[in-house]
């Protein structure tokens, strides 16, 4: 591992990458997938499609189940994470990174 690897290791777990990261996909069935960084761990996320009804007197909304797809968990997946989806980032250094690793 490098020096700039275990920097950026260490910029995950210490918080400052946390949010989400590029913008949400909206499957043929209507969930919701998106990527996002919290409390220093990467997290796949989708979340099935709202559901609509009427109670009688006015239109009720109820949220879509939201459900973990993947987590990065070591620092050999997190580090595959920041290769991969690093450039959909606003830190320069993991945007270096990450441009080490595209074609």
């Amino acid at each position: 591992m490098t020096v700039e690897e275990r920097r950026l290791l260490e910029k995950l777990a210490s918080g400052m990458l946390d949010g989400r990261v590029g913008d949400s996909v909206t499957t043929s069935g209507g969930s919701s997938v998106w990527k996002a960084i919290k409390d220093g761990q990467p997290v796949m996320y989708k979340q099935g499609p709202d559901k609509r009804f009427f109670n009688g007197k006015e239109n009720e909304r109820i949220e879509g189940r939201l459900n973990i797809l993947k987590k990065w968990t070591t620092n050999e997946e997190k580090l595959l994470f920041l290769r991969k989806y690093g450039w959909l980032m606003y830190d320069s250094e993991v945007v270096a990174y990450s441009a080490k690793y595209k074609p």
